[in-house]
């Protein structure tokens, strides 16, 4: 997974530089919107049931009850791939049209037709790595990563007579494809009559109950308001950014954006599979194993973090400088962010924790809170201070979130991330 990131995120530089040196900063900036729409419509179309599958097929594994889970799958599948068309219909019949406006870029309509198009797959394509993550089939979630999308897009654009957003959407429906293989060919096949609604006794028969449609709705609608936010606060700074700003300074910004994950790289790695982890250590009683899994992804992502953090911030005009001279004014905006990012790799995967433990709601509230105050700061200090604001108003409410969220952990689970710096020796004592 780690090699993944790596490639993923050299392949996204790759598309920055590429873009940036035969199409300018403004086509990178117009890419770089239109990719934060089809993000946020995929994830809404998802409703949460993205979150659910991987808690639900990790639970099952660790009860033994593998029969459910093709039912379950595409249950989630079925319903989260037709919220998509609907939304592609909204986004193909005016939405369109007052996306455009609102960014003030008429050379945006023509990326629109290709979003709307794509929605239903990067849906698809989200489910199916979701549901190989949740059976912990990790090398087949690996190669549904988002820098594998990015690093066939880069190939696309250099072998072929494309652009970026249709080179991109072309590497996203061949992953979609691979998904659907990966998934299908993955899940077990469990005895007739073992599906959700097939059996009414023994343990089997509260399947109904416990992994019914009303149980799923219930588990992903505070998880789709919990992703709903993280995603708005995720990208509300680049559409605001796009909003009151030229689309050079949006490339400029998610430039170093992209520089500034470098710190979490390692953390984006392990919490791949500290999901299902932690769904299955709680699924099973499992205390010692779950604080034993909080440890190990904690210290994994410290001794990455710190000398990253560290690289980028010695000499950040000089990493900024490597997509041409324009992009030097990011290099305050680099600094801001990777403080962010190494604040949420410091308080390690809280979120997750929270998620995978049966404590959605207050994970949900965590983010709307930070959501809320990132859009606030972010509509203060974009106007007046430009993409550094920005990136000021969005480090802030990275680590408040990170904060917040691991002292529910304290609170909630008797569980703390701090504590997991400590050694073994220490934190028996």
């Amino acid at each position: 997974m780690l090699g993944v990131k790596l490639v993923g995120a050299a392949a996204g530089y790759a598309l920055a530089w590429w873009v940036s040196q035969h199409e300018g900063a403004a086509a990178y900036g117009r890419f770089e919107l239109a990719l934060t729409v089809l993000t946020i419509g995929a994830l809404a179309a998802r409703l949460g049931l993205d979150g659910v599958l991987v808690k639900w097929l990790a639970a099952t594994t660790a009860q033994g009850r593998t029969g459910i889970q093709r039912r379950l799958a595409n249950r989630a599948l079925f319903v989260s791939v037709g919220a998509a068309w609907v939304l592609s219909g909204l986004l193909s019949g005016g939405l369109d049209v007052r996306l455009t406006s609102w960014l003030g870029d008429p050379a945006m309509a023509g990326l629109w037709p290709a979003v709307a198009a794509h929605l239903p797959v990067m849906a698809f394509w989200g489910m199916a790595a979701e549901g190989l993550r949740g059976i912990s089939r990790m090398r087949s979630y690996a190669l549904l990563q988002p820098g594998m999308v990015m690093a066939g897009a880069v190939a696309l654009l250099v072998l072929g007579d494309m652009n970026v957003m249709q080179a991109y959407v072309w590497s996203l429906a061949a992953s979609a494809v691979l998904g659907a293989v990966l998934l299908v060919t993955a899940l077990p096949r469990g005895p007739r009559g073992s599906g959700v609604a097939a059996s009414a006794q023994g343990a089997e028969g509260d399947a109904d109950r416990e992994y019914g449609w009303r149980a799923m709705f219930a588990t992903g609608w505070p998880m789709l308001l919990s992703s709903a936010m993280f995603l708005v606060m995720s990208w509300t700074d680049t559409l605001l950014v796009g909003h009151f700003l030229e689309e050079d300074q949006v490339g400029i910004y998610r430039v170093a954006f992209r520089m500034a994950a470098v710190v979490t790289l390692v953390q984006a790695a392990v919490n791949s599979y500290a999901a299902p982890l932690f769904a299955e250590r709680h699924a099973s009683g499992d205390r010692a194993g779950l604080r034993a899994a909080l440890r190990q992804t904690t210290l994994l992502n410290v001794a990455f973090s710190v000398p990253a953090f560290g690289a980028l911030v010695a000499v950040p005009t000089w990493w900024m400088g490597w997509f041409g001279e324009a992009f030097e004014a990011g290099a305050t905006c680099l600094v801001w962010l990777a403080a962010g990012q190494a604040v949420n790799a410091l308080c390690g995967p809280v979120m997750y924790l929270l998620n995978m433990t049966g404590h959605e709601r207050p994970a949900q509230r965590i983010v709307w809170a930070a959501a809320l105050v990132n859009l606030a700061l972010n509509l203060w200090a974009i106007p007046r201070f430009g993409i550094a604001g920005a990136a000021v108003a969005t480090a802030l409410s990275m680590a408040l979130w990170n904060v917040a969220a691991a002292v529910a952990v304290k609170r909630l689970l008797g569980l703390s991330v701090w504590d997991a710096l400590k050694s073994p020796k220490s934190d028996a004592e």
